[in-house]
């Protein structure tokens, strides 16, 4: 959090203001620049992202007649926090050792050598998996977005960064693409972001899509779950399921090299539920009565428009085993229900890219953007931070 005492908004270096904390976001015209694609910086969202996110997140907003008409949120990332998929120097390791486009380039010419001389870093653009930007109303020009981003590349610098990230931007922004390369930021490939246009058909729809052989498989694996006494349902995400989500929340999280503990994580949903309400749901397993994985699904309803976000999942994987759990869970389950409830789309976000493409996805290249700043490594040698 900002910790600044001016409400509701601080006047900053330039005609960039600066909302003190989440709770300021919907006085403020925040939620007026959303998308149905910007659910992760939505008002309620940053909310819950600013109470996990163990570290000071900042809220610039343009301005132009008194309206907003830009927005750009940031988070300070150090090597204590435990987002590793939004932190530029775990980002670039993990590209440098999958061989991804552009990341020997970049461990070269904007890290030096070393990942880790990239913190601390302002992430900007949110820390969510998936399509990191400014948010830029109907009236907002290129010069309203570039004010935020010089905004924040003041910041970074008077805090004494080493870095600033834009940490998933998506080649369909153009612009900001185009902004940030004049800019001199360096970027390589940091993920593939893949969602499901629903077919007015349905399930049915999906499944008559599908190659012969992946129908005939799909059929084979609900038939296994069937056989071992599986269920899978979705369902609003009320408190009494929350102990035994975070269980398995924790459980995924460590499977990847993630900090994590059950505690942490149930305390975590309870939040998400609380703050969410009815736009939140999960997609749960049960066997024989005992939840043995579930996925998240949070509902965006900006503009008119009805959109689905895949975002945490879990597993007890002693129980699953061979259990073909995953794509039922946090896919087909979760199309279904969507199917039936109207909705525009799927977003599955990263990872698996290649499974998704073979049911149905679409997915588009995103690329971590990076700027080291003047100065960085005389006051990272220096002990300034």
């Amino acid at each position: 959090m900002s910790g600044d005492p001016v409400l509701p908004a601080a006047r900053t270096g330039t005609d960039v203001v600066r909302v003190p904390d989440a709770a300021g976001l919907p006085a403020a015209g925040w939620g007026e620049l959303t998308g149905p694609e910007d659910f992760f910086q939505s008002p309620r969202w940053l909310a819950v992202q600013e109470r996990n996110s163990g570290t000071r997140m900042d809220f610039l907003l343009r301005r132009r007649e008194h309206r907003p008409v830009a927005a750009l949120v940031t988070a300070w990332a150090d090597d204590s926090v435990p987002w590793l998929l939004a932190r530029p120097d775990a980002m670039l390791s993990r590209a440098v050792e999958d061989g991804a486009p552009g990341a020997q380039d970049r461990l070269a010419d904007v890290a030096q050598g070393d990942p880790a001389s990239l913190l601390p870093s302002l992430v900007c653009g949110g820390r969510h998996l998936g399509r990191t930007r400014p948010l830029a109303g109907p009236e907002a020009l290129p010069s309203d977005v570039e004010a935020l981003v010089t905004e924040a590349e003041r910041l970074a610098v008077e805090r004494g960064a080493a870095s600033v990230c834009f940490p998933h931007v998506d080649v369909r922004d153009g612009a900001l693409v185009d902004l940030l390369r004049a800019r001199g930021y360096r970027s390589h490939l940091s993920a593939h972001y893949a969602w499901l246009p629903i077919p007015p058909g349905g399930w049915e729809q999906f499944l008559a899509e599908m190659s012969k052989h992946r129908r005939r498989r799909v059929r084979l694996e609900r038939r296994a779950l069937t056989e071992a006494k599986v269920e899978v349902r979705v369902e609003p995400l009320s408190q009494d399921l929350v102990p035994r989500l975070g269980e398995l929340d924790s459980n995924l999280l460590r499977k990847y090299g993630n900090p994590a503990s059950p505690e942490h994580s149930a305390g975590l949903l309870s939040w998400i539920a609380e703050v969410m309400g009815d736009d939140v749901m999960v997609s749960v397993a049960r066997q024989e009565g005992r939840i043995i994985g579930f996925g998240m699904v949070l509902r965006s309803r900006a503009r008119g428009r009805e959109e689905w976000f895949g975002h945490r999942a879990g597993f007890d994987y002693e129980a699953q085993g061979k259990l073909p759990l995953y794509y039922d869970v946090l896919y087909y389950r979760v199309l279904e229900a969507a199917a039936e409830q109207g909705v525009a789309v799927l977003h599955a976000g990263i990872g698996s890219v290649e499974a998704k493409l073979a049911r149905g996805c679409l997915a588009s290249e995103e690329y971590a953007f990076l700027l080291r700043l003047p100065g960085a490594y005389t006051a990272r040698e220096g002990g300034a931070r």
